[in-house]
């Protein structure tokens, strides 16, 4: 095969719409898969991996192996810098609404600082897609301790004037890794048994939870829009890179396209 010389094409370059460069805990699977399925086309993503050691055998513990992830986050950081992406999101939901209030503006104010490339944090891209919508009763199903799940309760409600978590259900799994195992099927059923009469929308967070196929089928037969932390991590991505996503994958990319 004969290898064309000179300058790429802009079609033959990968990423030509926009590059993303994602950060992800060393344990998780969900992230990439669901980003290759729901990529526009055009838009590539590069993935570094942040070592968290997953071996807490309970709640306080793995607060705080993921509260010491500050240094492991910016190295990572700066390994994907190096792909040269339009935008860095941290992919980790409970990594960056753990501690103190405005934790995950500082992550991203710290990796924007060390790479020079605008970055958000998932937790972030949550909230702005929550208030995008204009949600204010929400259903929140996680697979998190209930303690984490309750702190996350009280971050959304402190974060969004006017927001209430109306019903919530966390299935109680400490491992980082074991979170990836729970079936869609076990979220499909949950949030179909916990959205009330006054849920306005749904929210499925954590970054190693699968949802991507049930995304449409709740939306459909709630009548609600359905917010994930995958999504809401994309959306926020390619909102700042000024490229539409694929509205099968829920009603928030269906929100015009406006600045940040």
């Amino acid at each position: 095969m004969k290898i064309p010389s000179g300058e790429l094409g802009e079609k033959e370059r990968i990423g030509w719409r926009a590059r993303l460069g994602v950060i992800v805990l060393s344990t998780n699977l969900t992230v990439e898969y669901e980003f290759c399925h729901m990529l526009p086309d055009g838009v590539s993503f590069h993935v570094s991996r942040c070592l968290i050691p997953d071996s807490s055998k309970n709640e306080r513990e793995k607060e705080g192996e993921i509260l010491g992830l500050e240094e492991d986050i910016l190295q990572a950081g700066k390994q994907v810098a190096m792909s040269r992406p339009d935008v860095i999101l941290f992919a980790c939901t409970v990594g960056s609404f753990l501690g103190n209030e405005g934790r995950h503006s500082e992550i991203s104010d710290a990796l924007t600082r060390a790479t020079g490339i605008e970055s958000v944090t998932m937790t972030s891209a949550i909230l702005e897609a929550i208030q995008s919508l204009g949600l204010k009763k929400v259903t929140l199903i996680s697979p998190y301790p209930e303690g984490t799940g309750m702190r996350e309760k009280d971050f959304l409600e402190r974060s969004i004037p006017g927001l209430a978590v109306v019903s919530m259900k966390h299935l109680g799994i400490i491992s980082s890794f074991e979170k990836n195992l729970v079936p869609y099927s076990t979220t499909y059923r949950l949030a179909r048994e916990m959205v009330t009469h006054e849920t306005d929308g749904l929210f499925l967070s954590c970054a190693a939870l699968r949802t991507m196929e049930i995304i449409e089928p709740l939306e459909k037969e709630l009548g609600i829009p359905v917010v994930t932390s995958t999504q809401a991590g994309l959306w926020a991505c390619l909102k700042r890179c000024r490229v539409k996503g694929s509205p099968q994958f829920g009603r928030l990319f269906d929100l015009p396209m406006a600045s940040k």
